[in-house]
């Protein structure tokens, strides 16, 4: 598939899909079948952008918008630019900034709505910026998009007049201020949004999320950067961009299912996010590719443990973070408990260097496939691959380094689980064809059943290969 184009940018998108396997594939038919950017009989699905303007153009300052910052309400301007155009139009925003001081009259919670066919263009994420007054207010969010169709935001930063402290404690719901979401994609009246475009936009000073789609498709969002959350407490707060279905719902025909939704290309600065990336609920066969993640203060690339599946995380680059660069299954929650992520998750071709942990699958997370990955431990790194209840898990063809012998490269090991949720030991697992370097030990199983090791290249300086009494490991060649 050819690179997709829109309103100026070019986004280029591998379409996969992940077959199962047989015949002498060592991972058997464990392997996930059909996982990304495919559709329900596994053929490749491409995913649209919204086509570039080609009717009118309207510039703001036309209609009062003051791009000198503290001049008054610029929203009232944009919204009436918005309000007049007609799809293939645009709303042009000229550099500087922009107040917002006030909502809609029809959705007192946002200060812009996006409109079906319309693209709302800053001048660039470096000089055009929309600076909301909403600080704290329950469901506020600075740009929404509910159920619309063919809509882009491009070239623009949110902030907030917030200057207070910033999110550290992911223990603690303070401080928090600013919108709740920076852009906010969702449905209207059970009728998802589809083919949205959210393309070189920096999301910062919010408290929930800087950029989510929730019970929509086909949106991509690209080019963009998040940070500097105000809170990353428990309940959602201080998450990147954030991919989302609707509580227990697993229906691929209903109007607002989740799925074929992109995320490429962007940058999160975790010193001050939760989570960079999150994926929660029943989503499934979307992409999360080519980001890369600074620093993290939990997961980087989190699969919220809440029934996500046949979602496809490829080419990532996490660093630095605290906790582990990718994981799937969640041990929080408190409107909605966590516990595991859905089946057939394909995590391939990340770089995974100096977090925690490189991929950690737990709480009964099944048909996982972890393949080609690069992970590389720094000197208080824990393990390169740790899999706790994570039944037909393959792990084949990583490369994982280590700093010192405290440090694992891959480790099975029973999950106590989350208030008895998910509790139990990895079954069914295949470990194969993996490169273990460094001054590391290499393979460690505590617990599990039907585990086959086999094919591995072992360098390392500690222990090869542990195995605790009473784990079953069928074991070839290391």
């Amino acid at each position: 598939m050819g690179p997709l184009r829109g309103c100026g940018i070019v986004v280029c998108l591998l379409v996969v899909s992940l077959t199962a396997c047989s015949g002498d594939d060592p991972a058997g038919p464990r392997a996930a079948p059909s996982a990304g950017l495919v559709g329900p009989d596994g053929t490749p699905v491409e995913v649209p952008v919204p086509a570039g303007p080609t009717g009118t153009s309207y510039d703001v300052t036309d209609l009062g918008a003051d791009p000198e910052p503290g001049t008054g309400d610029d929203a009232p301007a944009i919204r009436e630019a918005l309000a007049t155009a007609e799809p293939g139009d645009e709303v042009v925003l000229p550099a500087g900034v922009y107040d917002l001081r006030s909502a809609e009259p029809g959705d007192e919670d946002a200060n812009l709505l996006l409109a079906d066919g319309v693209l709302l263009r800053g001048a660039g994420s470096s000089a055009t910026v929309l600076r909301t007054s909403f600080d704290g207010e329950e469901g506020s969010a600075v740009v929404r998009g509910a159920g619309v169709e063919d809509a882009t935001v491009s070239g623009v930063t949110i902030s907030s007049e917030h200057d207070g402290d910033l999110g550290t404690d992911p223990d603690e719901e303070g401080p928090g201020g600013g919108p709740m979401y920076g852009v906010q994609i969702g449905e209207d009246d059970g009728e998802g949004s589809r083919r949205v475009l959210v393309d070189d936009v920096s999301v910062e000073l919010f408290q929930r999320h800087g950029i989510t789609v929730k019970a929509s498709r086909e949106v991509t969002v690209t080019g963009c950067r998040v940070a500097d959350a105000t809170s990353v407490g428990p309940g959602g707060s201080g998450y990147g961009i954030v991919v989302e279905g609707k509580p227990d719902q697993r229906d691929p025909g209903a109007r607002n299912d989740s799925r074929h939704n992109v995320v490429v290309d962007n940058h999160l600065d975790g010193r001050h996010l939760r989570h960079g990336i999150l994926l929660q609920f029943p989503t499934h066969h979307n992409l999360v590719a080519d980001n890369v993640v600074d620093g993290g203060v939990l997961d980087a690339i989190d699969l919220h443990g809440e029934g996500e599946y046949l979602n496809e995380i490829r080419g990532n680059t996490v660093t630095g973070g605290d906790a582990a660069a990718v994981a799937l299954g969640n041990s929080g929650g408190e409107e909605n408990r966590h516990d595991a992520s859905g089946e057939g998750n394909w995590i391939h071709d990340n770089r995974l260097v100096g977090n925690r942990q490189g991929v950690l699958v737990i709480l009964g997370t099944p048909d996982t496939l972890i393949e080609d990955n690069e992970i590389v431990g720094r000197r208080d790194s824990e393990v390169g691959i740790e899999l706790r209840n994570a039944p037909g898990t393959v792990v084949r063809d990583n490369t994982v380094t280590g700093a010192d012998e405290e440090f694992w490269a891959i480790s099975v090991t029973e999950d106590d689980g989350a208030d008895g949720r998910g509790a139990g030991v990895a079954t069914r697992v295949l470990i194969a064809g993996n490169r273990l370097t460094g001054l590391a030990s290499g393979i460690l199983v505590e617990a599990g059943r039907d585990i086959e090791i086999t094919g591995n290249a072992l360098d390392v300086e500690g222990t090869r290969l542990r195995v605790a009494e009473g784990a079953e490991v069928d074991e070839g060649a290391p």
